[in-house]
Order: C-alpha cells, then sequence, then structure tokens
C-alpha cells in the first residue's frame, strides 16, 4: 500500500494517531483488514477440494456414445467432403490438373519403389550380412519402442 499523500488523510492519521510509530501502526491494522476484507470477499477453497473432485471424477463413469452423436459426426463429415469436391469442380480441378496431379504422383511413387528395390537388390548381393545385422537391430527397436509405448501407463494426477 502507497503512503497517503491527501492532507485530509494525513489529518485524519494525525488526530487519531499523535505519534509517527502509532501512525505507521494504524496504516498496518489498516491494510491488514483491506487484505482480511479481500479474502472474504473471495475465500479460498477447502485444502482437500482438489483431490475430492479428482476422486469423484475418477469414480464417474464416462459418457455413452449416443446414436445422434455418431450421426451428427457423420453428417458433419458428409457435408464437409460434398463441399470439398464442389469446390474443387468449381475451381476446375476436376477436368484437367487433378487428373495431371495424381498421374504424376503414381508415377513419382513407381520410381521410388522401383529405386528401393534395385537398391536393396545391390545392397543384398553385396553385403548381405551386414544388411540382415541391420535390419534385424531394426526391427528389435521398432518392436521395443511398439511395446513400450502401446502399454497403458497408470497415470497419476498431481495438484
Amino acid at each position: 500500500m502507497s503512503e497517503p499523500t491527501d492532507t485530509e488523510l494525513e489529518a485524519l492519521l494525525a488526530e487519531l494517531a499523535p505519534t509517527e510509530a502509532e501512525r505507521a501502526l494504524l496504516l498496518e491494522e489498516h491494510r491488514q483488514l483491506e487484505k482480511d476484507l479481500l479474502r472474504l470477499a473471495d475465500p479460498l477453497p477447502p485444502p482437500d477440494f482438489l483431490s475430492k473432485v479428482m476422486n469423484r471424477v475418477a469414480e464417474a463413469p464416462a459418457r455413452p456414445l449416443s446414436p445422434a452423436d455418431v450421426w451428427a459426426g457423420v453428417g458433419i463429415v458428409a457435408v464437409t467432403l460434398v463441399l470439398a469436391v464442389i469446390a474443387l469442380g468449381a475451381s476446375g480441378g476436376v477436368s484437367g490438373s487433378f487428373g495431371l496431379a495424381l498421374a504424376s504422383i503414381a508415377v513419382k511413387l513407381r520410381e521410388g519403389l522401383v529405386a528401393t528395390g534395385s537398391g536393396l537388390l545391390a545392397l543384398w548381393t553385396t553385403a548381405a550380412l551386414p544388411l540382415v545385422g541391420a535390419l534385424s537391430l531394426l526391427l528389435v527397436a521398432t518392436l521395443t519402442a511398439f511395446r513400450r509405448f502401446a502399454q497403458p501407463a497408470a497415470t497419476k494426477v498431481v495438484s
């Protein structure tokens, strides 16, 4: 709290507390009263409030998925797809550039698969044992990571 600068307030303090020490004590009491009033206006929750709420959330059953929710989701997806097709058709992408883009992707995908196959064949003919070792290590690492991340972890809520 800032020190009072108003002359009227200083006169009132001088009338109530004649010495400087008494004025400081009176101002401190006023500050404490203001703090208590603010605390009364917005009281703190009980100390065990969070744990009680978390227990009730854990005990409450999950709301079942209703057929109305499913149909609403299907409707949203269907409307979105219809609007996307309409936008694609309105921009002229269906007839010309869209088909060319799909054909280009298919050709590039085929080229990539052929290159990967020929690269693996070259590796197999020149270094079969290191290739088998590296692929085995990759498989073990992938399966270990998958096992670790696929297990449900016991979660704990900490406040």
